[in-house]
């Protein structure tokens, strides 16, 4: 029990918690670079859902599906370049 504890508490700011990364999960996205700076709402296929969760390595990673393509992305990649909608 506390060998668990202690396990769960070596993430780091930078990975995915299961429980962070299940929480995402439907929630809609856009990626960073497809906002438009006027303020003008994106178009339908540049939002993406966020469908999944997976473990890659022992790192948990979340899969976002966009109209063309399917993206995962760690924690860290996910902050740089992912924004969440209301």
């Amino acid at each position: 029990m506390r060998n668990q504890a202690l396990k769960e508490n070596d993430y780091s700011m930078n990975e995915f918690t299961l429980e962070e990364a299940v929480s995402l999960i439907y929630r809609l996205a856009i990626l960073k670079k497809n906002i438009d700076k006027a303020g003008k709402a994106p178009g339908i296929t540049q939002v993406g859902h966020i469908c999944g969760v997976l473990t890659m390595n022992e790192q948990i990673e979340v899969v976002i599906k966009f109209h063309d393509e399917l993206r995962q992305f760690t924690k860290e990649e996910f902050d740089a370049e992912v924004n969440l909608q209301n």
